[in-house]
C-alpha cells in the first residue's frame, strides 16, 4: 500500500471520528471551573443549575464577603445524578478580615 493511500485512509478515519463525536447542546449548562470566577459567582452558577451548594471554608474568615474569595475546588460526589438530586461542595479560600 502506498504512503499516499495510507495518508488518505488516516485522514478519512480522523474525519469519521470527528463527525461521530457527540455535539454539546447550547442548552446544556456549563459546570464552572475552580478559579475561573469569584466564589459568589460560582455558587450562584451552581445554584442556578439546580445544585445544593455547601461551602467549605479552607482559609480566611467567614465574615469576608464571598465575592472577595476564590474557589480552590469543586467536588460533585454524585456526578452521575441530576443537578436537582446533587449536593456540590465548593472549597473556598478567603482573605483574612480587614
Amino acid at each position: 500500500m502506498s504512503t499516499t493511500r495510507i495518508a488518505l485512509l488516516m485522514c478519512a478515519a480522523a474525519a469519521a471520528a470527528v463527525a461521530a463525536a457527540p455535539i454539546a447542546s447550547a442548552d446544556d449548562p456549563v459546570f464552572p471551573t475552580a478559579g475561573s470566577e469569584s466564589a459568589s459567582a460560582t455558587v450562584m452558577d451552581l445554584e442556578a443549575q439546580g445544585y445544593d451548594v455547601v461551602i467549605n471554608l479552607l482559609q480566611g474568615h467567614p465574615n469576608v464577603p464571598l465575592s472577595e474569595c476564590r474557589v480552590n475546588g469543586i467536588n460533585n460526589p454524585s456526578h452521575m445524578a441530576t443537578a436537582s438530586e446533587s449536593t456540590v461542595y465548593v472549597d473556598v479560600l478567603c482573605p483574612n478580615a480587614k
